[in-house]
């Protein structure tokens, strides 16, 4: 996906590749004439003066350090969500990027989705009113590969896999409003043969301002992928559906429904998310920052915690025990 958006935006080119399997890497870089390295030859890779932007898509274990290792070499990065696993990595991240001056963007594609961008201008032009609830859902039968269902390379199962693009999603629709509290209700339903990750989750988040947002997620559809959007209000409801028919529409109080004219090439906003992020290196401002991340991450964390103790609601700022070094241990311990 990443190169593929890199090629159709024509600003940059894809230099080098780095993966765990030397086959895997060698693939991608010669579709793209790249180099290909293993993540053991990291050091190499970064030295290399034609490198000047980052992708670290590596598992969410590696998150950290590799971001970290490409901020110390003098490079830019987007750092793939999640942001990290623990807040002390989400703080040493933030601190990094302001301490080298380099670019640390969070690669959360919704929010470069026109359909969202559209969503958060309809929002803010009051379309529907004083906003009353909204929901995102991010939902499919699973992960495509191995390590998401792994507790020590994921940290976390379909909350920190498809949970985080709701959160911060809705974060992005309704301009990142203050958090008072999350709760939460966790399950492993239809994977449980494979792992004790979890595989089906709701959160809710209640602002500061009364509103509540709520964020479903799950590996347990097994009729196709659902990535959608609903807010309420006062005088109307706007909907996005990313991989129906539907695409945006707003339905007014009393009156039509209407389909706001959008591109739908683009529509999961990862030609978008990069072409943001290269004009960030020649000055631009940047949308989505380590500091969002660490936003989202602590919700999840917060989330975790919460089904952990029943569902209790966790007020915000949390921040985990000393020790848990996954988000998964909130829920159940190792």
């Amino acid at each position: 996906m990443y190169a593929a958006a890199l090629r159709r935006i024509g600003r940059a080119r894809l230099v080098a590749v780095a993966s765990r399997s030397r086959d895997s890497a060698e693939k991608l870089a010669r579709e793209h004439g790249a180099k290909a390295y293993t993540f053991d030859e990291l050091p190499a890779l970064l030295a290399d003066p034609a490198v000047r932007l980052v992708c670290v898509n590596s598992p969410n274990r590696l998150h950290a350090s590799h971001a970290l290792l490409a901020l110390e070499a003098g490079k830019d990065v987007v750092l793939e969500k999640p942001l990290c696993l623990t807040l002390d990595e989400a703080d040493a991240l933030c601190a990094a990027a302001q301490r080298t001056g380099r670019l640390l963007g969070y690669a959360e594609n919704l929010c470069f989705s026109p359909l969202y961008r559209r969503a958060r201008e309809l929002v803010r032009e009051g379309v529907v009113g004083r906003v009353l609830w909204a929901r995102q859902v991010e939902k499919h039968g699973g992960p495509y590969s191995p390590w998401f269902w792994q507790r020590d390379e994921a940290g976390g199962g379909a909350l920190l896999d498809m949970g985080c693009h709701g959160i911060e999603a809705l974060r992005f629709v309704f301009d990142r409003p203050a958090v008072r509290a999350v709760s939460a209700r966790l399950a492993t339903t239809l994977h449980a043969d494979k792992t004790t990750l979890d595989d089906d989750a709701e959160v809710r988040i209640e602002l500061a301002s009364g509103v509540t947002l709520v964020s479903e997620s799950s590996w347990a559809v097994t009729s196709g992928m659902q990535s959608t959007l609903e807010v309420h209000g006062s005088e109307g409801s706007l909907f996005v559906d990313l991989m129906g028919e539907t695409g945006l529409r707003v339905a007014k109080k009393g009156g039509p429904t209407t389909r706001p004219p959008v591109d739908p090439l683009l529509e999961h906003g990862y030609v978008g998310e990069l072409g943001h992020f290269l004009a960030a290196l020649d000055g631009a401002a940047c949308d989505e920052t380590a500091e969002d991340g660490r936003a989202v991450l602590e919700i999840m964390l917060a989330a975790y915690a919460s089904a952990g103790k029943g569902g209790i609601e966790i007020p915000l700022p949390y921040r985990p025990p000393p020790g848990v070094t996954r988000p998964i241990d909130l829920w159940k311990p190792a």
